[in-house]
């Protein structure tokens, strides 16, 4: 009996319990008892978690193994072989990384359906080529098979591996996505958040906003370039080509404090409402963002990143990672809370 207590689920104990509900409509009350029921039959040998699988499988849900498509919100930590069909909302960089002497890529996109949001992981080259040659863009429709969902920071991720196959645009097929709904991230409040905080959405107005500087990059690693007389040089590839990367600063306030935000590459693009050659032209020409500073004076965004601490400053600082234009249902619902 002591094998129960070595197996390792991934799998939420909540997660469980919102399985068997939907699939075999008993009550939270009557599947905990269950759980209860099996913990003193096993001589607590188990964990509550370890019980729970067990009433799943003799109940006839499956929690992990994904034999047939399914939707991005009953997605579980732990599941493999799955198959689902979304919309890509948004791709990110393709980063470049170092691994015992080699070269390596991964890249990310967010992927929607109408239950939900998640992040996809690109791990093999052939599929990170269809991004880099924009065969797959923001907009595109995607059938990924084979992929498996893992857990990071306590949100679920869809990984897409060398077995893993993409069907892009599969014909017949439309998808309308709710870009507001179920996409993993934590509210708090400005006056709550702690600096290492992941995934944090802040709900509040945008109080602040300066111009987008500039710097340059590697074109290969999106590292800052050090200067020399000869060019650009990037520590990790030498002399390279370098790219301009904007910046953007600005500050929300949500009644409890405000908050200093910065905003890299796309999502200056998609705050600013710009191509990547309209956010460019800025720098040339600083009169072209005055008309926008006004239009973004006051509008009330929700901000998701990563909390840091400017050392410099002593101060908590945000890295928006995306931003959401509330509906209007929602900005009646904020302000009645």
């Amino acid at each position: 009996m002591m094998f129960f207590k070595n197996i390792m689920f991934n799998i939420s104990y909540e997660d469980i319990i919102s399985r068997i509900k939907e699939e075999k409509q008993l009550s939270e009350e009557e599947i905990n008892q269950r759980i209860k029921d099996k913990l003193r039959q096993l001589s607590d040998l188990i964990s509550k978690e370890g019980a729970a699988h067990i009433v799943a499988n003799e109940l006839g849900v499956k929690v992990v193994d994904v034999a047939k498509e399914i939707k991005v919100q009953k997605l579980l930590s732990g599941m493999s072989n799955v198959i689902l069909t979304g919309k890509v909302v948004r791709i990110n960089d393709v980063i470049i990384y170092m691994r015992n002497g080699k070269e390596g890529k991964v890249c990310s996109l967010i992927l929607g359906d109408e239950t939900g949001l998640i992040r996809v992981v690109f791990w093999d080259l052939h599929h990170i080529e269809k991004i880099e040659n924009g065969s797959i863009t923001d907009g595109t429709i995607l059938k990924i098979k084979n992929a498996y969902v893992k857990s990071n920071n306590g949100y679920k991720e869809l990984h897409l591996g060398n077995r893993g196959e993409i069907e892009i645009n599969p014909p017949g097929v439309d998808m309308q996505v709710n870009e507001t709904h179920s996409f993993d991230f934590v509210k708090k409040k400005i006056v709550e958040v702690q600096e290492g905080d992941m995934n944090i959405g802040i709900y509040g107005t945008i109080v602040q906003i300066f111009e987008p500087h500039f710097y340059e990059a590697c074109s290969f690693c999106g590292k800052k370039l050090e200067h020399s007389e000869d060019g650009f040089l990037c520590r990790t590839h030498g002399r390279v080509t370098a790219e301009l990367i904007p910046v953007l600063n600005l500050f929300l306030d949500d009644g409890t404090e405000s908050l200093r935000a910065v905003a890299f590459r796309q999502q200056v693009e998609t705050l600013l409402g710009l191509t990547k050659e309209g956010v460019l032209e800025m720098r040339e020409d600083g009169s072209k963002f005055d008309h926008l500073r006004g239009e973004l004076l006051g509008k009330q965004v929700i901000l998701i990143g990563r909390i840091i601490k400017n050392e410099i400053f002593d101060r908590k600082e945000m890295m928006i990672q995306r931003f959401i234009e509330p509906q209007p249902d929602e900005l009646i619902k904020e302000m009645e809370r």
